[in-house]
């Protein structure tokens, strides 16, 4: 892949599909991707490509990104477990039998359909119709099943 620009060669990449994205990754990183997304092998190969030309992570990133990863493998339970807090003017969006429900965070409350709701699993019951916890149905905890 030739191009002038790092901005042009990045945009090169949407036109291609998975297996011209590996081959560009196997020729511009060296090694084969594990990833089978389109589009999340497209845009990480983007960040190897800025990566490359125009450095990458500095290293107090990387270090903290060490330790992170130590603490998971040391207790992936306990990290897995702990609570999310979102901020106010947070939008959370979930798409349910087709449709997608966006909910704004608020100081101390919910908004959704252009009501204020003073919990998200009040939410995620009125929207699948049976019980659920909302921070898990807008994947703030768990994995959230579809």
């Amino acid at each position: 892949m030739q191009a002038e620009t790092l901005e042009a060669e990045i945009a090169q990449l949407s036109n291609l599909g998975l297996a011209e994205l590996r081959k560009v990754w196997v020729e511009r990183v060296g090694r084969a991707p594990q990833l089978t997304s389109t589009e999340l092998t497209r845009r990480w190969l983007a960040w190897e490509l800025q990566a490359a030309r125009r450095g990458g992570l500095d290293a107090a990133t990387r270090r903290r990104l060490r330790q992170l990863t130590g603490s998971v493998r040391a207790n992936p339970i306990a990290i897995a477990a702990r609570h999310v807090s979102v901020k106010p003017g947070t939008v959370l969006a979930r798409e349910w039998a087709g449709t997608i429900h966006k909910v704004v965070v608020l100081d101390g409350s919910f908004s959704w359909n252009g009501r204020t709701w003073t919990s998200l699993s009040e939410i995620a019951t009125r929207i699948t119709g049976t019980r659920w916890s909302g921070p898990r149905f807008f994947g703030l905890r768990g994995k959230a099943r579809t």
